[in-house]
C-alpha cells in the first residue's frame, strides 16, 4: 500500500505546508527545527546523518508522508521521529503502522541495530496505540518535557529491541 523512497529537496515544498502550527511543529520537529520550517532547515536536514524518508502510496504514487530514522552506530540503535501521514484523508486507514514496520524492516533487517527508540507526546493516543501495536513498548514518562506556549507536555519514550521485533514478524 506505501513505499518509502529517499527524502529529496523537490518534497520541501510539501512537507513545509503540512507544517501548519508552531504547535504541531514541537510535535513533529522537536528540537530539531522551528517554526516555520523552511527550506534551509530542510536542506540542513537531509545533509545530516538521518535518514529521510517521503512516503509514497502505491495506488496512485502521491506522496502522503513522512518518516526518520537516525542511526546511532556506537550502540547499535536507532531512533524514529518526524513521523506524518500529511494526508489527513488517509489518516486512521494504517499507514501510520506500515510506515513504523517499513522503517523497522530497515533499520533491524539492513541496518543491524539492537534497539529503536521513538518519543511520543502523551495527548497522541493515536500515535501510541500505532506504536504499540508496532511492538513498541513505554519505557518511561518524561514529564512536562517541553514547553509549549503557557503549558507543558509529557513525553513518553518508547522502544522495540530487536528481539521483540523478530518475534512480532514471525507472529504476524
Amino acid at each position: 500500500m506505501i513505499r518509502l523512497e529517499p527524502f529529496e529537496r523537490s518534497d520541501f515544498k510539501q512537507l513545509i505546508a503540512w507544517i501548519d502550527s508552531p504547535e504541531f511543529m514541537v510535535q513533529w520537529g522537536g528540537k530539531t527545527f522551528s517554526y516555520p520550517l523552511t527550506d534551509q532547515q530542510l536542506e540542513h536536514y537531509i545533509n545530516s546523518d538521518t535518514l529521510s524518508y517521503r512516503v509514497v502510496y502505491e495506488e496512485n504514487k502521491e506522496v502522503i508522508g513522512h518518516i526518520s530514522l537516525t542511526p546511532d552506530p556506537e550502540n547499535q540503535s536507532g531512533r524514529i521521529g518526524k513521523v506524518i501521514v500529511g494526508n489527513k484523508h488517509l489518516q486512521g486507514l494504517g499507514i501510520g503502522q506500515q510506515m513504523i514496520r517499513q522503517v523497522l524492516d530497515i533499520a533491524f533487517g539492513q541496518l543491524k541495530v539492537h534497539r529503536v527508540s521513538l518519543g511520543v507526546f502523551d495527548f497522541n493516543h493515536a500515535a501510541i496505540a500505532c506504536y504499540e501495536k508496532a511492538g513498541f513498548v513505554k519505557e518511561g514518562m518524561l514529564r512536562e518535557a517541553r514547553k509549549v506556549g503557557n503549558e507543558f507536555w509529557n513525553l513518553w519514550e518508547m522502544g522495540i529491541l530487536e528481539q521483540e521485533w523478530l518475534s512480532k514478524k514471525i507472529n504476524n
